[in-house]
């Protein structure tokens, strides 16, 4: 990992003095919010206090973005590169992603090959992060949200019109069904603070355009944004490619122990996904129970459920998909812990698991690394 600092290597006194205001009034807001958090347990959620309370917690998040939007600006000129696989870093972000009950249809469609980039993970976390919020924002009704990664040659012409050297770029491309923009917004949305004047957007107002715009282009990339009123709009974050062999996905040492003795039971109609999953889970330190349908993984979790420490359960499968096997395992065990696993859309049949208490989503396909974070995550909840 490098670390750069642009411009300055000592930062002036004003990101000195805004790093340093955000960090205490996000510890004070800490403070209250866990004051507040013990105040909401001790209320019944009909007391009329109930729903000042969660008011205020709202408002304390609002707080706390706002003042990491202020850290955000104090580091804005330091950075943390490594070679990173943009594949990855997209996928962590949409697992963490909260669309419960927004009615957004997601769709996914990651390039099969490593993405490689030297860059800041956490920097280039935060632009994809604010773009997607924006995206949801722009669709209050619901809508559609698509992410598309691609590996792309930009010559001659095109580079210089995006003000870039010839050569080989990541594409991600961040795709919503929302109210669009006008031509004159669209010019106008890196401003600092400026919000389009459409009401429902109005809390929106802010710097998070205008930081992921500063970040993408002090990695040598830049943003490009196509939109139509009441189309949708789409944002394309291009990066430099970095030429690379690296295979990012092998297991580190440190990644290998771990041998908690727990079992898994993996759900899923393709041979090859049951094989290369339960070397995956194997290799964790996991022993393994596989089953080719949703039918016989009722019978097998019915038989061995006091073994069985959480479920990886395939969406789209004959007979019984993923939604339905899911519900009829709750029956058995209203406890039961399930990481969804899916290579297609997180669509209403996923979002209503995701409401009905599966743990979380692994995008298919997931190298070793992911399926260890995704069960470390769930099983010590």
């Amino acid at each position: 990992m490098e670390h750069i600092k642009l411009k300055n290597e000592t930062p002036d006194a004003a990101e000195a003095l805004t790093g340093g205001i955000a960090h205490d009034f996000n510890t004070l807001l800490a403070k209250i919010k866990d004051r507040a958090s013990l105040m909401m347990r001790r209320v019944k959620s009909s007391d009329p206090l109930y729903r000042d309370i969660k008011e205020i917690i709202r408002c304390i998040d609002k707080g706390s973005e706002m003042a990491n939007l202020l850290l955000c600006f104090a580091k804005m000129n330091e950075y943390y590169t490594s070679s990173i696989d943009i594949n990855r870093l997209v996928k962590n972000a949409l697992e963490n992603l909260d669309i419960k009950g927004r009615k957004i249809v997601l769709d996914v469609d990651l390039d099969p090959k490593a993405l490689i980039v030297e860059a800041d993970p956490d920097k280039i976390n935060q632009v994809l992060m604010s773009i997607i919020e924006n995206a949801l924002h722009a669709m209050p009704k619901g809508g559609k949200l698509s992410i598309v990664t691609e590996s792309a040659v930009i010559l001659n012409g095109t580079a210089a019109a995006y003000g870039l050297n010839t050569g080989f770029f990541v594409k991600i491309s961040i795709i919503d069904t929302g109210i669009g923009m006008e031509k004159e917004v669209l010019e106008s949305i890196f401003k600092p603070f400026y919000s389009a004047a459409h009401g429902r957007l109005s809390e929106k107002k802010g710097l998070g355009l205008t930081f992921a715009r500063e970040i993408v282009e002090n990695h040598n990339g830049v943003i490009d944004v196509w939109s139509s009123p009441n189309t949708g709009t789409s944002f394309s974050i291009i990066l430099p490619l970095k030429e690379t062999t690296e295979d990012l996905a092998i297991l580190a040492g440190d990644e290998k122990q771990g041998l908690w003795m727990e079992s898994v039971l993996l759900v899923d109609d393709d041979e090859k996904i049951l094989t290369s999953g339960r070397k995956f889970c194997n290799s964790l330190g996991y022993s393994v129970i596989t089953a080719a349908s949703g039918k016989k993984a009722l019978n097998i979790y019915k038989k061995k459920k006091d073994r069985i420490s959480l479920v990886i359960l395939d969406m789209i499968m004959p007979e019984m998909n993923g939604l339905d096997t899911f519900l009829e395992l709750k029956k058995i065990n209203p406890d039961i812990k399930v990481l969804l696993s899916t290579g297609y859309s997180i669509d209403e049949k996923a979002q209503e698991m995701l409401r009905q208490g599966c743990k979380g989503y692994l995008l298919k396909p997931y190298n070793a690394i992911e399926l260890l974070h995704k069960l470390r995550e769930i099983l010590f909840l």
